[in-house]
């Protein structure tokens, strides 16, 4: 792959044109793919021969029957749920999805596929029709599904005759413009197609239609050799690879250069996350806070820390939490709102701080570091070094009690306004 490509990866001036080659339609997903499904049923049914149809000629075909669309659309969903219901499938048809949501360059997707993995995994936007795209700006990431969705059954697009309708649109409607500026403005990459699916043969023509000469360069990326060839041919340079594969070397690069923070930090993040709550669980077992009012600290602390782990990896898809710089400002930026905090005397929100930078530098520690540094369980103000565990946290209630003493004095005022009857587990909320 050439450094310009590289290079526009990372700067985020590139779109994936994805196709069902990267998601349900893999022959490592299920035995037999959608077309081959419904050509089999129609098969037995002594209607005719699909050999030599396409698949909007088969769908076409297939809608002919009594109440045919409505048992088309079944069919889909029911291919659609029938994989989710086994997470192997699933992971097998996401393979894709997962790599491509934590490489927070890419913020434009186009589609053919109906399924909603993208919105899942990728924390990307749908638009589907014209309306839509009225709050194109509103989305941190979009996908652009020019064939529909399965979230919107009337949108789909399979037959000759939703083709056709699709064209028209591409070539005279809202989202056709919206196609054409990013194709003018934006280096595309197919992942996902053979030359042979019509998808792309009506795709590529539309590009070349649209914007003669002047279109950029587009690759395509696909594992087979032969199909290579084609597309060379064709006019793309071909990067000869799997589509998932391809996304987890550009990352690659991008952490080895500093970029990007690797996946493995949301397996670690998980890991810590898990140590923390069955510290929070065990102090508050072993400690009530009208015996050590400091507990509220500490429970500050943990909860800070919990929730910055926590949202990482819930947010994992969006790629927010594997951009280095980004959160090393959000560092900076709490760390000057702690010192706010601290000055105000607001103790429990200062702990909070504490623990939620812990946790956020804990996803930029390599795994060297992470060996090497621990990141501290328990928190005491007036305490000059870290407490790993609830013996060592003991031992310095009770040596001194009140090492801060402005905190000590904001904690048992805490206690005395608290009534009896309210719960004695301290609980800092996700919000300063």
């Amino acid at each position: 792959m050439s450094d310009e490509l590289m290079a526009e990866l990372l700067g985020g001036k590139v779109t994936i044109f994805a196709g069902a080659g990267i998601s349900t339609e893999s022959r490592n997903v299920l035995k037999f793919t959608f077309y081959e499904t419904v050509a089999f049923e129609m098969l037995s049914q002594h209607d005719l021969t699909t050999s030599s149809l396409s698949f909007p000629e088969l769908m076409e075909q297939y809608c002919r029957q009594p109440n045919g669309r409505i048992k088309l659309l079944k069919k889909i969903k029911d291919r659609f749920e029938h994989i989710d219901s086994f997470p192997e499938l699933k992971r097998s048809a996401t393979r894709f999805h997962r790599e491509l949501g934590t490489f927070f360059p890419m913020k434009n997707i186009i589609t053919t596929n109906w399924d909603t993995y993208f919105e899942d995994l990728c924390e990307a936007t749908p638009f589907v029709s014209d309306p839509d795209l009225a709050f194109w700006e509103a989305a941190n990431r979009r996908v652009l599904k020019i064939h529909g969705s399965v979230s919107n059954f009337g949108s789909i697009v399979a037959t000759e005759s939703d083709y056709k309708e699709c064209q028209e649109r591409l070539n005279s409607g809202v989202i056709g413009a919206f196609l054409k500026t990013i194709l003018a403005t934006q280096t595309i990459i197919f992942i996902g197609y053979s030359l042979s699916d019509p998808d792309f043969s009506a795709i590529y023509d539309f590009i070349k239609k649209q914007m003669n000469a002047l279109h950029k360069q587009a690759y395509v990326v696909t594992p087979f050799a032969a199909e290579c060839e084609k597309f060379k041919a064709a006019g793309l340079i071909p990067i000869q690879t799997d589509g998932a594969y391809f996304l987890s070397q550009i990352k690659a690069h991008a952490t080895a250069q500093g970029i990007m923070l690797d996946d493995d930090i949301y397996e670690a993040a998980a890991i810590l996350q898990s140590h923390v709550f069955a510290a929070h669980c065990s102090m508050h077992e072993n400690i009530k806070i009208r015996d050590c009012p400091q507990l509220m600290f500490a429970a500050s602390y943990q909860d800070g820390m919990l929730h910055a782990l926590e949202r990482a990896i819930a947010m994992r898809g969006t790629g927010e939490y594997s951009h280095r710089c980004r959160i090393k400002n959000v560092i900076n930026t709490y760390l000057e709102l702690q010192k706010k905090k601290l000055r105000r005397g607001k103790y429990e929100d200062v702990a909070y701080i504490e623990g939620y930078v812990n946790g956020l530098t804990y996803l930029l520690m390599d795994k060297n570091e992470i060996k090497i540094h621990h990141i501290p369980l328990y928190f005491m103000f007036g305490i000059k070094h870290d407490i790993f565990d609830l013996t060592d946290f003991l031992t310095q209630i009770k040596r001194a009690p009140d090492a801060h003493k402005a905190s000590y004095k904001y904690a048992l005022k805490y206690l005395k306004d608290l009534p009896v009857s309210e719960s004695e587990e301290f609980h800092h909320p996700p919000w300063l």
